[in-house]
């Protein structure tokens, strides 16, 4: 056990958003601090220090798991915004924003067929 972890982190690799995402999400068990290599701007170190007592060094693995973990969400969230943004569209939308027969259609008339037997 010891009183401070630290990782490194590359920001070539890891977005800005996903390395604050997985820091926060150990703020429960670590007080977080952030600070840019002097020698290398585009590296960050990230380090953790205990709340109380001692701090688990696997934290770090924990840290670098997260981190994957976020960027693996934050790609799913970009790669699936046009789907949720049609989903919440129609949920809020007075018709149907796909299929326009369907609100505008006369079930006497069915022009989609759906009373027709098989």
């Amino acid at each position: 056990m010891s009183d401070e972890v630290g990782v490194t982190v590359d920001t070539s690799l890891h977005s800005r958003r996903a390395i604050f995402e997985a820091c926060y999400k150990l703020t429960d068990r670590a007080f977080v601090t952030l600070a840019r290599d002097r020698e290398n701007p585009s590296l960050l170190i990230v380090g953790f220090r205990a709340r109380q007592g001692s701090l688990d060094p696997s934290i770090a693995g924990v840290f670098v798991n997260e981190l994957i973990d976020q960027e693996i969400r934050g790609a799913l969230d970009r790669e699936m915004a046009p789907i949720r943004d049609l989903i919440v569209a129609q949920a809020f939308a007075e018709g149907n924003l796909l299929d326009s027969l369907r609100d505008e259609g006369d079930y006497g008339e069915d022009p989609l067929g759906i009373g027709r037997l098989r």
